[in-house]
């Protein structure tokens, strides 16, 4: 779990020189999991998406890794990770799973990617997302129900 936090920070540090940031919310959209900008936040992407992450915060759930997939990232917790270049076309509502449009990534970026994997109810997940200069973020699980449970987000800073 030490692993996935500092995953987590990491890419806020990589997202570090971006200018504002906004909260994530997890809903159901048509039954699937999608994920929205929060209506109260103060900031709103003002670009596409060209990365989003999703981690277990609880590794009682190991997933397996793909072939594709960082081993060493799902190892961490990592169930999704996908990024597209600067030329990115997604914009929010983000379906998860489903791909961000756009240009290539870089070698270094496909090295990193994770497919999505399934959710385990009761886990709770972090995303992350870089849209232009800005990042967003928020914590979600799943219910036994099938229902989306959205938890207050944790300042980086503080998480032990």
């Amino acid at each position: 779990m030490h692993l996935v936090r500092a995953l987590v920070i990491a890419i806020v540090l990589v997202l570090g020189g971006c200018s504002y940031s906004y909260d994530i919310l997890a809903t159901m959209i048509d039954g699937r999991l999608t994920f929205i900008v929060d209506p109260n936040s103060r900031s709103k992407p003002s670009s596409c998406l060209t990365t989003i992450v999703v981690a277990a915060q609880d590794r009682e759930h190991p997933v397996e890794a793909e072939p594709g997939d960082n081993v060493g990232l799902v190892d961490a917790g990592i169930v999704w990770w996908n990024s597209v270049g600067y030329e990115c076309e997604t914009r929010f509502p983000v379906t998860y799973g489903v791909p961000l449009a756009g240009g290539p990534i870089t070698p270094e970026e496909v090295e990193r990617e994770v497919a999505a994997k399934q959710l385990t109810p009761g886990v709770v997940y972090e995303v992350v997302a870089s849209a232009g200069i800005g990042h967003g973020g928020g914590r979600f699980r799943l219910t036994a129900a099938g229902e989306v449970e959205n938890l207050p987000r944790r300042d980086p800073a503080n998480v032990r």
